[in-house]
Order: C-alpha cells, then sequence, then structure tokens
C-alpha cells in the first residue's frame, strides 16, 4: 500500500543575514550670510536620519542623511552664541552573503564619532563615524510532514518548535504639534539654538486589522534668552499623541513590536499676550513602524523510516528563530564630572547617551557593558566663557533571562530615562541616570525537516539477519538512530531491554536487537 503523506505549511521569518558596518561622512557646513562669523565651536554633535534601505543579492544597500547641529560664540554683542543646522547624505552597502531580492530590512544607525578637520570664518570642514546596523530577514514557506499514514510499520521523529508568525508589517507617520508657553521667571526668547525630540512608547494595543500607539515626543530646546545673567536657556515638554497603524490580519491582543523615530521637526516662536516672544511653536513627525505577529507551537517531521520498506527521504534544513522571551531592568548610574582647574560658574545643560561595548550570557543572565556619554555646558568663571565637555561613565549590568544553552540571537537597547546633576564644588559636577535596558532574546535552531518520503516499493531483506544482535553504544548514539538502522522500533528495544532512561544511554552500553518479520498481505 501507498504511503499516505498528511502536509502542513510551514511559515518563519528567517533570518538570512546580520552585520555591523561603520561608515566615514564628510561634509562642510556652511554659515549663510545672515549668521555672523564663526568664533568658536562650542560644541557639535548629529544624529542619522536612515530615508531608505533596499535589499539585493548579497547586500543591503542604506541611504540616509546625518543631521548636523552645531553651536559656536561669536564677536555679536547682542547675541554671544548662535547655531548652524546642515544635513549631508549618504549611501552605504552592507554585505551580507545570503541576503536576496524580497527580503525584509531592519537598519539602525547613529554617530559615533565627529572631527571637527578645519574651521574658517563661515564655514566648518567635518568627518564623521557613524554605525549601521543591518538584518535581513525573508519569509519563508516550506511545505512539510505532519504525518505519514497508509502503511505498518512507518516510524516518524516529530519535534515541536515555537516560532513567530509574521501576520503583517507596516509603517506610517504622523504629525505631532502643540504650541506652549516658556515657564514664568525664565527670559523671553531671543533665538531657538537647537531643538532635540525623541520620541517614546508608553501603551500600544492590538486590535483587528490595526495598531493603537501611545506616545509622547520629548521635545529639549534650548534657546538664547534676553537676560545678561541667563543668556543661554534649555526648556523641556512632553507632548502626547495616539497614533493608528493599520495592519491588515491583525487581531486583539496579538503580540507587536514598534520602532518609532521622530524627524521634520520644525518650530516657530510667537508672542504671548503681552507682545512677548516666549510662545514656540513645534511640529515634528513621528514614523512608527509595527510588526504584529503571534507565536505558534507546532509539530514537525525530522526522521521518518520503515521496518518493512525500503522509503526515499528528502529532507530540508531550516533555520528557525524560536522566541525565548523578553526581559528588562533599570540601572542607576552616578558619576563624578571632575574640570580640574577649571572654575564651573553656571551648568546650561547636561545630557548623555548610554553606548553598549559588550554584552554576553553567562548562568541565566545577559551582562550588558557599557558607557554613558556625558555632554555638559556650561558657563567657566575666567573670561566668562562657555564651554562644552564630554566625559564617560563606565557601567555593567544585568537582565535576568531564561537559562539557554542554544546559540542565541540577542538584541539589547539601552534607554536613557532621566538624568540630573548637582554641582559639589567650583570644579565638579555629580552625576545621576536611569537607564532602562531591554533584552529580546531568540533561540536560534537548524533542524532538518522532512519534506518529502517516497514509497519505492522494495520490501526489506530480514530474513537474512541474525534472530539477535547485540550492539555496543557509541557516543552520541540514540535509540532512534540505533532502531533506524536496524529497521526496529524505539518501544521493540525498550521493551526488550527494559530501558528505564530512553533519552539517557550511555556509551559502552549492550543493546539486544531482536528481529521482527511482518507481512502484509
Amino acid at each position: 500500500m501507498a504511503v499516505e503523506l498528511i502536509k502542513d505549511l510551514l511559515k518563519i521569518d528567517q533570518v538570512v543575514g546580520k552585520d555591523e558596518i561603520q561608515a566615514l561622512v564628510e561634509g562642510e557646513i556652511t554659515a549663510p550670510e545672515t549668521k555672523p562669523k564663526i568664533k568658536k565651536v562650542l560644541k557639535i554633535d548629529g544624529e542619522v536620519d536612515v530615508t531608505s534601505t533596499k535589499v539585493v543579492k548579497g547586500k543591503i544597500i542604506v541611504s540616509g542623511i546625518v543631521k548636523f547641529n552645531v553651536l559656536y560664540s561669536t564677536d555679536d554683542e547682542l547675541q554671544s552664541v548662535h547655531s548652524l543646522e546642515a544635513d549631508t547624505d549618504f549611501r552605504e552597502e552592507i554585505e551580507m552573503e545570503l541576503a536576496e531580492e524580497g527580503a525584509q530590512a531592519e537598519v539602525k544607525a547613529r554617530v559615533e564619532h565627529i572631527d571637527i578637520d578645519e574651521v574658517r570664518d563661515s564655514s566648518i570642514s567635518i568627518k564623521t563615524v557613524i554605525s549601521i546596523i543591518g538584518k535581513a530577514t525573508l519569509d519563508n514557506t516550506i511545505d512539510i510532514i505532519k504525518d505519514i499514514k497508509g502503511s505498518e510499520g512507518i516510524q516518524l521523529l516529530k519535534e515541536n518548535i515555537k516560532y513567530n508568525d509574521i501576520l503583517g508589517i507596516n509603517t506610517s507617520s504622523t504629525l505631532v504639534k502643540e504650541a506652549f508657553e516658556v515657564e514664568e521667571g525664565t527670559p523671553d526668547i531671543v533665538d531657538i539654538l537647537r531643538v532635540d525630540t525623541k520620541v517614546y512608547e508608553k501603551e500600544t494595543k492590538v486590535v483587528e486589522d490595526k495598531v493603537i500607539v501611545a506616545g509622547v515626543v520629548a521635545c529639549s530646546i534650548m534657546y538664547f534668552g534676553d537676560d545678561e545673567e541667563s543668556k543661554v536657556n534649555y526648556v523641556n515638554h512632553e507632548i502626547a499623541f495616539t497614533h493608528f497603524v493599520e495592519v491588515p490580519g491583525a487581531q486583539k491582543d496579538m503580540n507587536c513590536s514598534l520602532i518609532l523615530n521622530s524627524h521634520d521637526t520644525s518650530y516657530e516662536v510667537k508672542e504671548d499676550i503681552n507682545g512677548n516672544l516666549r510662545i514656540i511653536d513645534i511640529e515634528s513627525t513621528v514614523k512608527v513602524n509595527a510588526k504584529v505577529y503571534k507565536q505558534i507551537e507546532k509539530e514537525i517531521t525530522v526522521d521518518t523510516y520503515s521496518t518493512n520498506k525500503i522509503l526515499q527521504i528528502k529532507k530540508q534544513e531550516v533555520v528557525v528563530s524560536e522566541s525565548a522571551g523578553q526581559s528588562s531592568s533599570k540601572e542607576t548610574i552616578k558619576g563624578v564630572l571632575d574640570e580640574g582647574k577649571e572654575i564651573i560658574k553656571k551648568i546650561y545643560n547636561v545630557n548623555g547617551r548610554p553606548i553598549i561595548t559588550d554584552y554576553k550570557v553567562m548562568e541565566g543572565k545577559v551582562i550588558i557593558e557599557g558607557l554613558l556619554e556625558i555632554d555638559m555646558l556650561y558657563l567657566a568663571e575666567a573670561n566668562e566663557e562657555i564651554k562644552d565637555t564630554r566625559h564617560q561613565i563606565p557601567f555593567k549590568t544585568y537582565v535576568d533571562i531564561e537559562q539557554i544553552n542554544d546559540e542565541l540571537d540577542i538584541e539589547v537597547q539601552n534607554i536613557l530615562e532621566d538624568i540630573s546633576y548637582k554641582k559639589i564644588n567650583s570644579h565638579e559636577v555629580e552625576i545621576e541616570a536611569s537607564i532602562n535596558n531591554y533584552v529580546s532574546v531568540n533561540r536560534i535552531k537548524k533542524i532538518n525537516i522532512v519534506t518529502e518520503a517516497i514509497d519505492t516499493g522494495e520490501t526489506l531483506d530480514k530474513f537474512s539477519r541474525p534472530s539477535i544482535t547485540i550492539y555496543i553504544v557509541q557516543k552520541d548514539d540514540t535509540l532512534w538512530d540505533i532502531a533506524k538502522r536496524y529497521n526496529t522500533t524505539v518501544e521493540d528495544m525498550i521493551k526488550a531491554n527494559e530501558i528505564v532512561s530512553p533519552e539517557n544511554i550511555m556509551p559502552g552500553e549492550k543493546i539486544i536487537i531482536e528481529k521482527n518479520v511482518s507481512f502484509e498481505l
């Protein structure tokens, strides 16, 4: 009787490559004629906006913009501090051997370092090192064998796998805007020097065919004030928003992962009811990438044979990423910034950026090592000069995860939640920062699955075999391997040898294999 294959579909989001590169982006920042000449660069930083990604054979092509903000001093008596903004395009390729057209790309990029080559009256030449992390995934649908019927003596080895079934991915944008007045007691606004925005997720809910995202855009605004005693000022403001992302196929309470970015921020300074420039009207575009998935547990056939007939088997190796869990922890980092002999008259602002330098898995923990990069803008007592200084505070923390011995794909993210500072004395500043650590762990399993089983019509010749065979267990042997080799069953061997722990047979152990001959009429 011919075998009947009961088939199923295995749909997996297969990672075909992941890599990190560094790229050098060179450019020139030029001051418009309306701006005064550059006396000294006080502060320069930048952020990367990835505008497009494309997967082709063997690589991911990444295009984007590095946006620079420069704070500089001038000889302008009315306004001693000015700012410049500039963009530089880049295009880079991440080599990825198994990448192919049709794959999805996930790319993250950040500025690692900015070097100033030359400063002239109206321009600054810079070299910037950016880090780009790219991952390519491919939707792979495979025919698998769920069961085999129609013939006696068919043996099946099955394995349970858990994987994320991607229901849909979509990206959409929303414009977030609000007008607000600076706090009472702060100076009126002469000029906005810089605006930084970061977007944070507060709550996410998956409903039918869409994802509802509630979050905030945190705005940090530096401005030059009309108060002689308080020239450089900072304003922090949060704008709440709610956005819907259409994801056809999404169902209530499914899992969702988000990537949020804010870009194209613009602002306008307006007068209050008294005619003073104290209102900031700000708007920013928030881009939301939502991926909706559900975790599926499926039983798959990884091997098969017959105790009576010769089967022709076809297998395919697949790499399955099983979700092993997510975890988070909160860490408080403290340190002291020492400016040496420099006397700090006034601190304008302190901000920070956590940088992960290394992480490893040990005894059910992800141990994370990193640096908290601190940037402090202050007024020095000597010559009343505004200065910018950078320091690094090392930190080490851990996040508990499930004890796993397989190959792992781990994604670690640090988010700076809060930072505060306190002046200890004339040249030292105490820093305290709160960092949230997020860890996502996937178990990487390479499995050879059975995709085809053909009955050749040939019957096994078992008559010429001895009635009893004594087999000595070798290293890495399993009862399944031995049973398949001698065309018997695992159950028959367990019964004949009174094996108590079938999963723990030892090298050198003797296994009795009895010949069983069956007939099909």
